[in-house]
């Protein structure tokens, strides 16, 4: 591989790769995910399957992409043979879907940076911005608009080339989110009532714990670790023969959940504190932090610097995901890049518009009593990432586990008892839990299917 597609340095890779997941996945998806499936109940289990599962498949995943050298199809099929490029290419699908509803939410982004310059955002009335945010999102020509402005802004961006770009980008703002976030989160905590977000936060309630809840926290883990999309594989085959796979993947997923854990004790005690509803859905970080920002002094100015990481964190996701299809576009069809990204700029504008349209006009339009936005979503996270993840892992675990050996040891030697414990994640857990949370979606939907 020429030195030109290879990451800069370890911390290149390690900050682009929690980043393509710190974005949107954490702080717009996780207040919110945590509020309706009951805080430390959803917590727990989330912060376990992180570090066990999402380590292993993290690894898996990269250690795929390193030794296959290509797309997330080609290095699945030189790892497993013809049938496992097919599982590449549920991961370009996944990626494809996910960015095509992503980009809705990054234009929230890219309106709310503009209202930041210009003032217009702030206020410490919810119901004023809990309009504000509606009116937004149900205006067709607003909310497509903005769509076409963060797409057009990711495809730009992708087809200039974007190795080096991605990895300077992330080494100095995803830094930079940190710093603000914990700024954020701590003027958050002096708000009166701000101790019962952090309380509902990570308190744990056995008798209301569910099945539901756990699944929902795999869910999420496999969502916040850009796992099964092809993300994580597309980025291994840019890295080093000298980077050390296992702990950097270890560095991965803790940035990825540090990231989630300092988004909710950002957003959850504000919400308590000025009485919104922890289960308010998708639009709660677009209506608390604006509340937040305007109890600060120079908040004008923070809110300015906070929306300009949060759009570029968001564009680090988007850029991960463009690049599964770009890489799947040039390694299978030769397709080159510039042709390759104004062909998903026109595809993705259109299938995201499905989104866009889903809290306007129609917001009546139901899939399994589901808006059109949460059905893809639903999907996404529900069904096809786990089914990623279930083939990334029988591969490892199974298929090619020999080669996912050496990629683990390849720089340091773990030893018999680490090799076993990882081959027992990939091989025999990942698939059983995986395979329940695929049930999980079948049963819901089908019982959605009879309630219709």
């Amino acid at each position: 591989m020429a030195k030109s597609t290879e990451w800069g340095s370890r911390i290149g890779f390690i900050l682009a790769s929690a980043g393509s997941a710190i974005g949107l996945g954490a702080i717009w998806k996780f207040p919110f995910w945590a509020g309706a499936n009951g805080g430390g109940n959803f917590i727990i289990p989330y912060i376990i399957f992180t570090f066990t599962i999402g380590v292993a498949l993290l690894m898996a995943e990269a250690s795929v992409g390193r030794a296959g050298r290509g797309s997330a199809v080609q290095a699945m099929k030189k790892m497993g043979g013809p049938f496992f490029a097919i599982a590449g290419f549920i991961g370009v699908i996944s990626s494809f879907i996910i960015l095509s509803y992503y980009s809705v939410v990054g234009g929230w982004c890219v309106s709310y940076l503009i209202g930041s310059l210009t003032n217009s955002v702030l206020s410490s009335d919810a119901e004023t911005l809990k309009e504000g945010f509606a009116v937004l999102v149900s205006d067709p020509v607003k909310n497509v608009f903005w769509h076409f402005c963060f797409l057009t802004l990711t495809c730009g961006v992708v087809a200039l080339g974007v190795e080096k770009g991605i990895e300077r980008i992330a080494k100095f703002l995803m830094p930079l989110l940190f710093i603000l976030m914990v700024v954020i989160l701590i003027r958050s905590l002096t708000f009166p009532g701000a101790m019962k977000g952090v309380e509902f936060l990570f308190a744990i309630h056995p008798e209301t714990m569910s099945a539901s809840t756990i699944l929902n926290a795999l869910g999420f883990t496999f969502f916040s670790l850009s796992l099964g999309c092809g993300t994580i594989v597309t980025y291994g085959c840019y890295v080093k023969e000298t980077t050390d796979i296992p702990s950097s993947s270890g560095w991965i997923a803790f940035l990825a959940l540090l990231g989630s854990i300092l988004s909710g004790l950002m957003i959850l005690p504000a919400v308590f504190a000025f009485g919104l509803d922890p289960n308010a859905g998708p639009g709660l970080v677009f209506v608390t932090l604006p509340i937040v920002f305007d109890h600060f002094p120079g908040g004008a100015f923070f809110a300015v610097l906070f929306y300009i990481c949060l759009l570029t964190a968001a564009l680090t996701s988007s850029i991960s995901m463009l690049e599964v299809v770009i890489a799947y576009l040039g390694n299978e069809w030769n397709v080159r890049r510039p042709r390759g990204c104004f062909a998903c700029w026109i595809a993705l504008f259109l299938f995201g518009c499905v989104s866009a349209l889903s809290f306007g006009p129609w917001s009546d339009v139901k899939v399994f009593g589901k808006t059109l936005f949460d059905a893809l979503d639903f999907l996404s996270s529900n069904i096809l990432l786990p089914m990623g993840g279930l083939f990334i892992a029988l591969l490892t675990g199974w298929i090619a586990w020999p080669k996912f050996k050496e990629q683990l040891n390849y720089v340091k030697n773990r030893g018999t008892a680490y090799t076993t414990f990882i081959h027992a994640m990939v091989a025999i857990i990942a698939p059983i839990v995986v395979l329940l949370v695929i049930y999980q979606a079948y049963y819901m939907c089908n019982n959605l299917f009879l309630l219709a």
